[in-house]
């Protein structure tokens, strides 16, 4: 009878500390400490984009940066050059955390975004720090160029990672992750299209409705991707306690044929704006929008029509990074179960039980 007490005990216990284990807040970036959280790339852009992107210094001077509101209401702006005719490219800008990661939980409280504005190219996205692009990995979290009006999420690896249409709301584009896949378009790697009209997940169509939140969870098992519109961003992130087994399916899911842990390490978070380059810039892609109709070509339009791109700014409330662990501190040893499970049991009670426990009786 005494090993049965025991055992029930550590099997409580067990549960309790299964019980605890929860995200935990690892990392804010909020208005208070944004822009020294990341670091400003001021390089030629990689993806060939009509677009000049500036330092820390030289985005605060010509406002391309600035913290709007205070206090609790404090957001972080991040727009772009809608003043000039500058025939080397549009000023931008492109940040990446200094910090990387190796899974997580990311809460991306995005209040207005660039998209849906001829010429432009806007993302939020986690990108592997090796250097060797695709090795490390690229997650694309937000994506669209041009007109675009639903978000596509798109992975990009070396050879090795499938997807399957199972378990997610959005529409598989492309299933072959590797950017070199045959049957694809080169770097497209897999993608999946936001449901269409199902929610206000781009451009003027999210920022009509106030933005919302975009949730990341990387695990070693998927990578899945969530959206709420301002209106339906679950209580569990507001209280800053998310808690994923509640949001139902995502909008994508990576998963099935990737070995994730394999395919994905070491990412630092990036928001950038660029203009035209290999997707937005294309021509295959200019010429069949309704983009086409204002200029010949991406350049043209984005080099001549700066008032076009007032409103091609990011106003962001918060970027919060969870990683899976306890909420409490429990070792779950046997002192543990007595402790938080029976704390009014005679310790003699326990002595005698640990007694019974060795002796020869127990098997009676």
């Amino acid at each position: 009878m005494a090993r049965l007490n025991l055992l029930t005990v550590l099997t409580t216990t067990s549960l309790i500390n299964t019980a605890l284990a929860a995200y935990s807040l690892a990392d804010s970036y909020t208005a208070s400490n944004f822009f020294d959280s990341f670091i400003f790339f001021d390089g030629k852009d990689p993806t060939n984009g009509f677009v000049q992107y500036k330092d820390l210094k030289t985005a605060a001077k010509s406002g391309l940066i600035a913290i709007e509101g205070s206090g609790d209401n404090a957001a972080v702006y991040m727009g772009v050059d809608h003043k000039t005719k500058d025939p080397a490219g549009r000023a931008s800008v492109r940040i990446s955390s200094k910090k990387s990661y190796n899974h997580g939980l990311f809460l991306f409280d995005i209040e207005h975004n660039p998209g849906s504005i001829c010429g432009t190219w806007p993302a939020f996205w986690l990108l592997s720090d090796s250097g060797k692009w695709p090795v490390g990995g690229e997650i694309d979290i937000f994506e669209g160029v041009n007109e675009q009006s639903d978000n596509k999420m798109t992975l990009h690896t070396t050879p090795g990672c499938l997807i399957k249409n199972t378990d997610f709301s959005g529409e598989v584009e492309t299933a072959n992750c590797d950017v070199h896949a045959p049957g694809q378009g080169a770097n497209m790697g897999c993608g999946i299209l936001y449901p269409k009209g199902k929610a206000h997940s781009y451009g003027k169509s999210m920022n009509a409705v106030g933005g919302g939140v975009y949730a990341t969870m990387w695990t070693s098992q998927d990578i899945r991707v969530y959206y709420f519109p301002r209106s339906s961003i679950p209580k569990d992130i507001t209280m800053g306690k998310p808690d994923p087994a509640k949001w139902g399916m995502p909008a994508a899911k990576f998963a099935a044929g990737c070995n994730i842990d394999q395919h994905f390490s070491g990412l630092n978070i990036i928001f950038n704006t660029a203009f035209c380059g290999d997707w937005a810039g294309d021509a295959s892609v200019w010429d069949k929008s309704r983009c086409k109709a204002k200029a010949p070509t991406c350049k043209e339009y984005v080099q001549n029509n700066p008032e076009a791109f007032k409103d091609a700014y990011w106003m962001i409330r918060s970027v919060k990074v969870y990683q899976e662990g306890k909420t409490m501190s429990r070792r779950g040893d046997a002192g543990d179960a007595f402790a938080q499970i029976m704390p009014e049991m005679d310790m003699s009670l326990a002595e005698e039980m640990s007694r019974n426990d060795n002796s020869s009786n127990v098997l009676d």
